[in-house]
């Protein structure tokens, strides 16, 4: 089933992100608390938001989350919560991920529709690659990541090795201020 969005770029979704980190206090921090902010601030920041952990049954062994937004609740299948807890880096991208459909179609209002032909939808407007997008700013926003190597980003932000290669793509090169590490209390 093929999706199309309203069109949001890269450096839209990027200063979504900085906002995200800059009111919850993780501006320049390199590990995000993606459960942390899943579990006690989305309930604060946005009415109604609830979340449920689902059994692997419940969504099945190819499915990892979902988002419904109409109830608007992020759905999240049990063994990929417990791994996104232990810091498996895709177990917290794919909860960033569907944080990320959350905030960009209930909160920001980006609308999408199903496409019933087959036609090939630009990149900007795919809602899966605007999700992907914007879980890997929040995760490894560029202006912390910048002068890092893709294993630096892996084992300081968290996520798999791959993603830490393609937001390092994403975000170039160079030297940015002083990196920390902190929780939500």
């Amino acid at each position: 089933m093929t999706y199309i969005a309203d069109p949001v770029s890269r450096n839209q979704l990027r200063h979504i992100a900085s906002w995200i980190r800059e009111t919850t206090g993780f501006k320049d921090t390199l590990w995000f608390p993606v459960i942390e902010f899943l579990e006690k601030v989305m309930p604060m920041l946005f009415s109604g938001f609830h979340y449920d952990i689902v059994s692997n049954a419940e969504l099945g062994p190819n499915k990892h989350g979902e988002t419904d937004i109409v109830n608007k609740c992020i759905r999240i299948r049990e063994d990929v919560y417990n791994g996104a807890l232990e810091g498996n880096g895709r177990d917290r991208m794919t909860v960033a991920h569907e944080i990320a459909h959350y905030i960009l179609l209930v909160v920001y209002g980006v609308k999408f529709a199903r496409i019933f032909n087959d036609v090939s939808v630009i990149t900007y407007r795919d809602p899966e690659w605007q999700a992907k997008a914007l879980a890997g700013e929040l995760l490894c926003p560029a202006h912390v990541i910048f002068s890092m190597t893709p294993d630096e980003i892996a084992n300081e932000c968290g996520v798999s090795y791959p993603a830490a290669q393609y937001q390092k793509k994403q975000a170039g090169g160079g030297a940015f201020g002083k990196r920390n590490r902190k929780s939500i209390s």
